[in-house]
C-alpha cells in the first residue's frame, strides 16, 4: 500500500499575529442549563475562551434577560484606573466607595 507523500497546504502556513484594528473584539453570549436544572451565561472570546459567567437563574428566559441587561450595558461601562483610590489593598472596593 502506498502512502501519499504530498503535505496539505495547511501544514505549510505560519499563524500570524492579528493587526490591531478598531475593530470591536469577537465575543458570543451562550445561555445553558446546568446538570442540576439552573441556569447560566457564559461569554466567550472569539477563541473559545471563558471570559465570564453568571450565577444561577432559574429560568433560561431569566439567564437570557440577564445576558442581554450585561451585554447592552457593557458599551456604557466606564473603566476607571485601579489607583483612584476606591480599592484597598487587597483589590477589593472600599468602604467609601460603596457608599457612593
Amino acid at each position: 500500500m502506498a502512502t501519499a507523500n504530498k503535505k496539505s497546504r495547511a501544514s505549510k502556513q505560519l499563524a500570524r499575529p492579528l493587526a490591531h484594528s478598531n475593530s470591536p473584539a469577537v465575543m458570543e453570549f451562550l445561555v445553558f442549563e446546568d446538570n442540576s436544572g439552573s441556569y447560566h451565561w457564559t461569554i466567550l472570546a472569539g477563541d473559545g475562551a471563558t471570559l465570564g459567567h453568571s450565577e444561577d437563574f432559574a429560568s433560561y428566559d431569566d439567564a437570557e434577560q440577564a445576558a442581554r441587561q450585561i451585554r447592552d450595558g457593557a458599551a456604557s461601562a466606564r473603566l476607571e484606573p485601579r489607583g483612584n483610590g476606591t480599592l484597598d489593598e487587597g483589590g477589593s472596593f472600599t468602604s467609601e466607595a460603596v457608599a457612593q
